[in-house]
Formats: C-alpha cells, structure tokens, sequence
C-alpha cells in the first residue's frame, strides 16, 4: 500500500470514502500526506463533500485531523474553503477566484482548486471559468 500512486489512491477513495471506519479514515489523512500534495488534498476532498447522512462534526473531526498532519502553504485557504463546504455557508465568489489563483502557483494540486470550487455559490460561472483556465494552463504547460 505505501508504493501506491497518487491515481491509484484518489481512485480508491474517490466517492468510497470509509466515513464510519475511524480508524481507517486516520489512516488515510496520513497515507495521503505521503504520497503527494494532490492526495492530501483528495482525503479533504472526500471530508468536505461527505453524504449528508455523515454528522457536521465527525466531518469537523477529520478536517481537524487533516490539518494537524499536512502542511503546506495552500492549508490556511484550502481548510476555510474546506470548513464553508462542512458548514454549508458560501466564501465571496471574489475571495474564492483569489484563492483559486493562488491555488494555480502549485501546479497539479487539482483537489485543492476543487475544493475551492464547491465553497462558493458561483451562479454567473465566474469560478468555474477561472477553475478552467487553470486546469488549462496546467495541462498545457
């Protein structure tokens, strides 16, 4: 398991995360932390935009324990990102567009420009423009 690749694991989880199993979803945050910043960010991912069925504060638990074992400089802004998502408030579309150009200096980090993307209410596509442009250049460079 620890030579698993960054696909490899965001697959595993993706839409599967083990939400009830604390012992295992402690061990993914760390798991994630190792094999890259992408990973990391695909753990929060999958803490942010758990079922409705999960409780706000077992969510509010992993976001805790995901931010006590990762540091990098997009972890301020990816946990309050993070956090509006748990709490089911919105960031301002401008400050989300700010971070989301922020988030585009660590190039590959596609789960952080997620998680960004679902902590605002973007109505007019402002966002999700942005959002694109980034994947673009990232894809592109």
């Amino acid at each position: 398991m620890n030579n698993m690749d960054e696909m490899e694991f965001v697959k595993r989880i993706d839409a599967c995360f083990p939400y009830t199993d604390e012992m295992q979803w402690r061990s993914l945050v760390k798991q994630g932390t190792q094999i890259s910043d992408n990973a990391a960010f695909m753990v929060l991912h999958e803490i942010c935009r758990a079922p409705e069925d999960v409780r706000r504060e077992i969510r509010l638990q992993m976001l805790h324990e995901w931010e006590d074992h990762f540091d990098h400089p997009l972890k301020k802004l990816v946990v309050e990102s993070g956090q509006a998502i748990i709490d089911g408030t919105y960031i301002p579309v401008e400050k989300a567009i700010k971070y989301l150009h922020q988030v585009a200096k660590f190039p590959g980090n596609y789960n952080a420009l997620s998680i960004v993307c679902f902590s605002c209410d973007d109505t007019d596509g402002q966002v999700d423009e942005v959002y694109n442009q980034i994947i673009d250049v990232w894809e592109n460079s």
